[in-house]
């Protein structure tokens, strides 16, 4: 298992979602994450081209999009994108 961090803006926008997310959506996040972490090249991830030195990725999960960056053995997790509903 890799090593995990969050950046400040994912906890912002992550105490924000939480308001308004059902436990559903709150375990379904826990298991994405979980799931990031043990193999950051997950199926459906895609490429963001944000920075091309350092790739990171997008991964949905129901209303939520993941931006994370995998280093070698260290995954930081960016920013949680969601729609309100």
């Amino acid at each position: 298992m890799n090593e995990f961090s969050f950046s400040p803006r994912f906890l912002q926008d992550l105490a924000e979602w939480e308001a308004v997310a059902a436990p559903r959506e709150r375990e379904a996040l826990d298991r994405a994450l979980a799931a990031i972490v043990a193999n950051p090249a997950l199926p459906g991830r895609v490429p963001s081209f944000y920075d091309p030195l350092a790739p990171s990725y997008l991964y949905r999960v129901g209303r939520i999009l993941l931006h994370y960056r995998a280093a070698t053995n260290e995954v930081l997790f960016l920013n949680l994108f969601f729609t309100r509903q």
